[in-house]
């Protein structure tokens, strides 16, 4: 299974033109080398930093463990924090309530990212209400919720409904509309706290270099 590890930065003051040198050349090689898979890249567009959010996926968390080990690893993780601030991670599992399957490369897309906590008790009454009413519902406004998953290290709230769109445009629609304020007032009264929401853009930095290595591999 695997397991999704996001982490979160903010650039020093001055030190941009080194963190990109030093981020393309040298710590998404080394990531994707040891095995850290490199997904995406994206920009805190709307919502609460830090505002740069990287995200992977490893094979289980074993051996997430045995990388973050290595020499190689603690070398170029200790480079990055010299131009860097704000650092955090957070480890996530699929929830198994919107799909199973690969987390795929997405180029160009766009994240609406939800994040809260269900009410205990609620559990059963949230997954046949989010089955039955927000999967479809997002569905229709245009930002689909492609993946649902449940935090296991780092700290916030402990549930993440991913939701994806092609334009900022198609978010805002949707965040802008009767359906979707009638669907967070029913989730935040009936069976979630600690709700928080981000607009995430893409940088491209990760994806498109990562797709086109695999495209030329058969060259």
């Amino acid at each position: 299974m695997d397991i999704l590890f996001t982490q979160y930065w903010d650039v020093l003051p001055g030190k941009f033109d080194e963190y990109s040198d030093f981020v393309t050349r040298h710590y998404m090689p080394m990531a994707q080398r040891l095995g850290i898979k490199l997904l995406g890249g994206y920009y805190v567009a709307v919502g609460e930093g830090p505002r740069i959010v990287v995200v992977a996926t490893v094979d289980e968390s074993d051996r997430l463990r045995e990388i973050l080990a290595t020499e190689e690893y603690r070398t170029a993780s200790g480079k990055l924090m010299t131009l860097i601030c704000n650092y955090a991670s957070k480890l996530w599992v699929s929830s198994g309530k919107v799909r199973e399957g690969p987390y795929k490369i997405q180029t160009g897309a766009w994240k609406f990212n939800q994040y809260y906590n269900v009410v205990p008790g609620k559990e059963e009454d949230h997954y046949r209400w989010v089955k039955e009413e927000c999967i479809p519902g997002m569905e229709t406004l245009g930002v689909p919720i492609t993946q649902g998953w449940r935090l296991v290290i780092g700290s916030g709230p402990r549930l993440l409904a991913e939701c994806t769109a092609r334009t900022l445009e198609t978010v805002a629609r949707c965040i802008d509309s009767s359906e979707f304020r009638r669907l967070v007032r029913t989730l935040k009264k009936d069976y979630a706290t600690d709700y928080a929401s981000r607009i995430l853009a893409p940088t491209g930095r990760i994806e498109i270099p990562t797709m086109l290595g695999e495209m030329m591999k058969g060259f």
